[in-house]
């Protein structure tokens, strides 16, 4: 109560998303957009796949390894990236529970070529990177609810 005995309208501000954390939640949009729309056009046309890349008339190391995965390396690639995009947009909106389903399908997302193709080697700059978003997001948790 203010010295007149009037009852203070106290109105919570909303919490101001920090910067860092938008363009972590820009890349995080823009890299699991890209990669879970690769995923599913590649699921629904992976019959035709090898035709598809003929036609490209460019050169795609190890690909022949990454379609030994089969339809549903690519299927689980997509459903993958979804869950992380959708982690994405939690955090953009300063969600706890994004950062959750982010962290958790990018740790699924870097052993999901083992799982699948295990002949394809192991990404280690794909861990270094997983480590610095999960690290960078981690850090802004604090303005998460």
């Amino acid at each position: 109560m203010d010295p007149s005995g009037d009852v203070k309208n106290k109105v919570k501000q909303p919490v101001k998303r920090p910067e860092l954390l938008t363009l972590l939640c820009i890349f995080s949009f823009i890299g699991s957009g890209l990669a879970g729309f690769s995923n599913l056009f590649i699921f629904l046309t992976y019959d035709n796949m090898d035709q598809i890349i003929g036609q490209l008339q460019i050169e795609l190391p190890d690909i022949d390894k990454l379609l030994a995965g089969g339809k549903r390396f690519f299927l689980a690639g997509f459903i993958l990236y979804s869950i992380s995009f959708i982690g994405a947009i939690g955090m953009w909106k300063l969600k706890k529970l994004g950062f959750h389903l982010y962290t958790g399908s990018q740790i699924f997302i870097l052993f999901l070529p083992l799982v699948f193709t295990p002949s394809f080697p192991f990404s280690f700059v794909g861990l270094f990177i997983t480590i610095a978003f999960i690290s960078a997001y981690a850090v802004n948790l604090k303005f998460m609810t």
